[in-house]
């Protein structure tokens, strides 16, 4: 079993989330700080003149007198919470006016975390999900184009089945395993994203949008986050008949560094270049590479390009629209997702 241990720099914010969405009724913002509380913790003690007062509140059915009476009543001295991070101004102002505004729905979409210790992290699920995707997409470009779209990934890694579909035990990815990254607790900040498109004159111009996601802080945003992680390679596994392909260290490292590069290049002259956006862009494309590290993306808002193959790349896009032409970035700063990863064998 070949062991690397892996060190990850955050080079701008990533957000890897849950799959579901916090309501104003299970957090509170206060002093530019985001606490996941417990609903039941808190109603369970409040005084009884508090209970009368919430019962009376929800009797009336009034959603925003209740938003107003949780955010007033509660208290990090006084009652538990499950996490807390930071919050950005403006997401605490957005906050602050929209309390009482029901058609606001101040959604948060929550960072993935343990569930002992609440801490945020970056799974390997993803960095193994990342690294697929640069090596299959870089064994096409040496390959015929191959008609049938579904067994891309058989042919390609080689495990096809009798119907040439991929199959899940010669799949050559069985080999590679990365272990989860664990982030410090103050890793993340509750952001505004924000999607753009571009205008006749080539400036970026924010759409009607307001997404609110927790994101990690980053190289670009001044307060670099690293990590730690674990890339293992059974040599033993590869060199049985199940597997027809080897993954090593060097195809990963390449493949990365070929698929995002392009996409990082492209993104940075394509989007951004000659916007209020491109000195950030520029500092992530002014990244160097060495013979030890190599560059992913990982994360929702990612972008298209960035999760499908290139020869290959059909996204699913409401009939009439083109794919591309926007960009979801953070804060109207930051473009989203880059990490670089540094490798050493133990």
């Amino acid at each position: 079993m070949k062991r690397y241990k892996i060190k990850g720099k955050i080079l701008s914010p990533v957000h890897i989330g849950t799959g579901l969405e916090i309501e104003p009724f299970d957090y509170v913002i206060k002093e530019k700080k985001f606490y996941k509380i417990s609903l039941e913790d808190f109603l369970t003690n409040l005084t009884k003149a508090e209970k009368n007062k919430f019962n009376e509140l929800i009797s009336k059915n009034n959603i925003n007198d209740v938003r107003e009476f949780i955010i007033e009543n509660w208290n990090p001295k006084k009652y538990s919470f499950e996490y807390s991070c930071a919050v950005t101004e403006e997401v605490s102002k957005i906050y602050g006016n929209n309390i009482a505004n029901i058609e606001n729905q101040l959604l948060i979409n929550p960072f993935i975390r343990t569930k002992v210790k609440n801490f945020p992290y970056i799974p390997g699920s993803s960095l193994k999900g990342a690294i697929r995707t640069a090596i299959i997409s870089e064994l096409a470009k040496k390959t015929n184009y191959i008609k049938n779209i579904r067994a891309i990934e058989a042919e390609l890694l080689k495990c096809q089945n009798m119907k040439g579909r991929l199959d899940a035990k010669k799949d050559p990815f069985r080999a590679v395993k990365i272990r989860d990254g664990h982030l410090p607790c103050n890793a993340t900040i509750i952001s505004k994203i924000v999607n753009v498109s571009k205008d006749r004159n080539g400036q970026l111009k924010p759409l009607r949008i307001q997404i609110f996601n927790e994101v990690t802080y980053s190289y670009l945003s001044g307060n670099t986050i690293e990590f730690e992680s674990e890339l293992l390679i059974d040599e033993k596994l590869q060199k049985t008949n199940f597997l027809n392909l080897k993954i090593d260290i060097d195809l990963i490292r390449k493949s990365c560094n070929s698929f995002y590069g392009d996409k990082l290049i492209d993104e940075d002259k394509n989007f951004y270049r000659g916007t209020f956006l491109e000195k950030f862009s520029s500092e992530i494309s002014g990244q160097k590479f060495k013979n030890n590290s190599f560059l992913i993306r990982v994360g929702r808002f990612s972008g298209v390009k960035s999760v499908t193959l290139d020869n290959y790349r059909k996204p699913g896009v409401p009939k009439g629209k083109n794919w591309g032409k926007t960009k979801n970035i953070c804060e109207m700063k930051y473009p989203l997702g880059w990490v670089k990863l540094i490798f050493m064998e133990m």
